[in-house]
């Protein structure tokens, strides 16, 4: 009684491990075999799966003409992707044909909490009997002096997964040209099997931009009359040479949970399965464990031909950008005074390669003062500010800006030409002339011998008369400029001068050292970026914390080297940080808080409090670093 408890307690258990919550998801119900042909003596897989949840029971198929059909146990598999959370069961059953002929499982009608779930047909063909070789000899290698022994055969080597688990690389242009973005799609499929710790795909390939993939799409589509489910990650790439290409292989890496099979279990072979007359193959596979292993998955190679730009209609003036785009020009104030800013904004937007559109070229800037311009880069997007001072009121209109790019659809060069805006410029007015020193009137003096009353009293004027009282006595030699009060008078609007003029020509350098201003508001936001990603410290919350981690030194770097934030890279950013002399322990240490982000977008499992805490040291020393360094200043 007590053995037979024990064997109770084991089933209970492994029927915990595996149970699991039925998600929001509709159900579907799927039947599949692990191979179309068979032999009699040779036994198959069948596999009813039920996508969306984890608690259906295993179905009673009941029996099957001309087959000996067995229930083995269930195989669970969740995958989550960014929360997107993925969960199926597959209750597996051996079958063995008795006859030849063929057979068809299903369809299979199972309800389950009140609704009823339907599954496909799926067929096995017995067309010959073979024997297996080297059976007698691995029966003989598992007899009695093995059998107090635990013995594991591990199926990895001999699991065929190709039709599994796969990679495949599509690209949507076989045919393009230099520094033409091309849409590359790279698809995931599984297919029955625990899939877990997904990273991003790698797609290096020399003469080509570094691939930045996009949050993957998740699905299910049949191939090959057997439904997958499938990750699709989207990235676009271009070519900076021409040539016939290779594309490929794409890589992708990833751990696939397999079962390994214990021969022999000896405490419950001797004390239970003896007593009920002998080993049962039934609890040979039921009772397995599950080990992990890497698998890097490798696609198919693609041809990809990239050819130069035409030479022929090369407009002169061409920079370089290829895409299909619209141009917004703008300017303002329109009335201004002479030595005022003119502001013009110019806005390229449209479909194509952003990386290779600088700013529209200006024509007829005579009259005036041209500063260093400033770019922004969002999504389909990229805006110029140039900044124009006015030095004569003789302008009157703004210099007109011509922007040029190949379209390669059209297979064509265009140019377009906007402005001039016409603005209004004025004299700065003059102050009128101060005459400093200027001799009173004279007046008239009054005839000789005759005196006026106003003499008179200032005569009387003359006259002191005795004190009665000595009134307030002070030093002979007093100065009230040495009096403290006056010194604080006279100081503190010197001090508040020298503030306002700080002030000025701190702002003035912000005007016009653009790479200054950015370097000081890329410090600035890093401030407040830390305190966010403490506040994700504290709630434990990972994927919010990496993220974060990532736009903060992303946009530290950008606004630090004054480059566009926006697709910055590890690639990108390590020309500049060499030739900016740059420590390569420092380097080294920004490339693995990449890496380190990268990887925590599918593998947050064993991120803990402590490690995000050691990742935002780790920023923290590499600001620190930067900061220090004169190639900064």
């Amino acid at each position: 009684m007590f053995k037979f408890f024990r064997v109770t307690i084991i089933f209970y258990f492994f029927a915990l491990t595996i149970a699991g919550p039925i998600s929001a998801d509709e159900i579907k119900f799927e039947a599949s075999l692990d191979k179309k042909t068979a032999a009699i003596g040779e036994t198959a897989q069948l596999g009813l799966t039920f996508y969306g949840t984890q608690s259906v029971p295993a179905p009673d198929i009941g029996n099957i003409d001309g087959c000996d059909v067995r229930y083995l146990g269930p195989s669970t598999m969740t995958t989550i992707i960014n929360g997107s959370v993925s969960s199926s069961i597959t209750h597996m059953y051996r079958v063995q044909p008795l006859r030849l002929g063929k057979f068809q499982f299903g369809p299979f009608t199972f309800k389950y909490e009140g609704s009823a779930y339907k599954s496909n047909a799926a067929f096995l063909t017995v067309d010959e009997e073979r024997q297996k070789e080297g059976l007698s000899a691995k029966a003989a290698a598992v007899g009695p002096a093995a059998g107090g022994k635990e013995e594991e055969e591990s199926i990895l080597d001999s699991l065929d997964i190709r039709d599994k688990l796969f990679l495949t690389l599509k690209i949507d242009k076989p045919r393009a040209y230099v520094n033409e973005l091309i849409p590359v799609t790279i698809k995931l499929y599984v297919n029955r099997l625990n899939v877990s710790d997904i990273q991003l795909p790698d797609l290096g390939q020399e003469g080509f931009s570094k691939a930045q993939f996009e949050e993957p799409k998740q699905y299910r589509e049949r191939m090959g009359g057997e439904l997958h489910d499938v990750l699709e990650f989207r990235t676009t790439i271009f070519g900076t040479r021409p040539g016939d290409y290779k594309l490929g292989p794409a890589k992708l890496k990833c751990n696939i949970a397999v079962r390994k099979r214990v021969r022999n279990i000896s405490a419950l072979s001797d004390d239970f399965m003896n007593e009920q007359g002998g080993g049962s193959p039934y609890f040979d596979d039921f009772f397995t464990r599950y080990e992990r292993y890497p698998v890097e998955l490798k696609s198919e190679e693609t041809r990809l031909i990239l050819s130069p730009l035409p030479a022929e209609g090369k407009p002169i003036d061409f920079s370089g950008a290829i895409g299909d785009y619209q141009f917004i020009f703008q300017a303002g104030p329109k009335k201004v005074k002479v030595g005022d800013p003119v502001t013009l904004t110019m806005e390229i937007n449209g479909t194509g390669n952003f990386n290779t559109v600088i700013i529209p070229k200006l024509e007829n800037v005579e009259g005036f003062r041209i500063y260093e311009p400033q770019a922004k880069t969002e999504p389909n997007r990229k805006v110029f500010r140039q900044v124009l001072i006015p030095e004569t009121d003789l302008v009157f209109q703004t210099p007109k800006a011509i922007f040029t790019y190949f379209d390669p659809d059209k297979k064509e060069y265009k140019t377009i030409t906007q402005g001039p805006i016409s603005i209004q410029v004025e004299k700065v007015a003059e102050a009128p002339p101060q005459v400093i020193g200027a001799a009173p009137a004279a007046v008239p003096s009054a005839p000789m011998g005759i005196a006026s009353v106003e003499e008179e009293k200032e005569a009387q004027g003359d006259i002191l008369y005795i004190k009665e009282s000595l009134g307030r006595i002070q030093s002979a030699d007093y100065e009230i400029y040495k009096s403290p009060f006056v010194l604080v008078i006279v100081i503190i609007p010197l001090l508040a001068l020298l503030a306002v003029y700080a002030v000025y020509a701190r702002r003035e350098r912000f005007i016009r050292d653009t790479k200054y201003a950015h370097r000081s508001a890329a410090f600035k936001n890093m401030r407040r970026e830390f305190f966010q990603l403490k506040h994700c410290l504290k709630a434990n919350d990972a994927k919010s914390f990496y993220e974060a981690l990532f736009h903060t030194l992303q946009n530290y770097l950008g606004g630090m080297f004054y480059i566009p934030v926006s697709g910055l890279t590890f690639d990108t950013i390590e020309p500049v940080l060499r030739y900016k002399n740059i420590d390569i322990a420092v380097i080294n240490k920004i490339k693995n808080i990449f890496d380190l982000c990268d990887r925590a977008k599918f593998a947050l499992s064993n991120v803990d409090a402590l490690r995000m805490k050691d990742d935002m040291r780790e920023l923290e020393e590499i600001i620190r670093d930067l900061e220090r360094k004169k190639a900064l200043r």
